[in-house]
């Protein structure tokens, strides 16, 4: 039936994989998340969530992504969230992107409203189809967080004694600053009754 208008003997050909490199395209929903490493010689459309490193020729990042680990790859294009290190021939950061590691590349965009936070390192290579590589001993990002104030108090400050961020009690300062309004007869300043 459907051998109809070709030779029974014919099989199909597939395309050689060297032929096939950079128009294959794979695509992560939004509703997938992967846990491990993602390497392909292809394209990549990401809008799903990836706990690992990311290794493609070819990156879009879609504004629900997120990526927990590094990118090396040609061309990237992020909208989502990273959350390591990049390393690509050219990057493309959105002003929907937010951006936490340093980028390694040869060209770089950033749209303005883009959150970026770490080094941006332009990366000449000898052959330009060449990707800059990712760094070897990768510095950990570091991430602040807030303690509860209740908790990181001095005893003495959650008793009434508030301390300031040079260390001196309210009482200290206020005789501080009475000290600051006597005149140079080393009498106390006036309150604007007269005496």
């Amino acid at each position: 039936m459907f051998l109809k208008g070709r030779d029974k003997g014919s099989t199909a050909k597939l395309m050689p994989q060297s032929d096939n490199k950079n128009r294959t395209l794979s695509i992560i929903s939004a509703n997938l998340r992967i846990s491990g490493n993602v390497v392909t010689d292809g394209v990549i459309q990401l809008d799903g969530i990836v706990d690992g490193d990311v290794v493609c020729d070819d990156l879009t990042l879609g504004e629900s992504a997120v990526i927990n680990g590094s990118i090396q790859g040609s061309s990237i294009r992020i909208s989502g969230t990273v959350n390591g290190e990049i390393a690509a021939r050219s990057v493309e950061i959105t002003r929907t992107a937010k951006v936490t590691g340093d980028i390694s590349h040869t060209s770089l965009m950033i749209e303005a409203g883009a959150f970026v936070q770490g080094l941006c390192r332009y990366v000449e290579t000898s052959n330009p189809k060449e990707s800059p590589k990712l760094t070897k001993n990768p510095k950990p990002n570091v991430v602040a967080t807030v303690k509860d104030q209740s908790e990181s108090k001095p005893s003495s400050a959650r008793a009434g004694n508030k301390s300031t961020a040079s260390g001196a009690s309210d009482k200290e300062q206020q005789d501080s600053k009475s000290s600051a309004l006597k005149n140079p007869s080393g009498k106390a300043g006036t309150t604007g009754k007269k005496s």
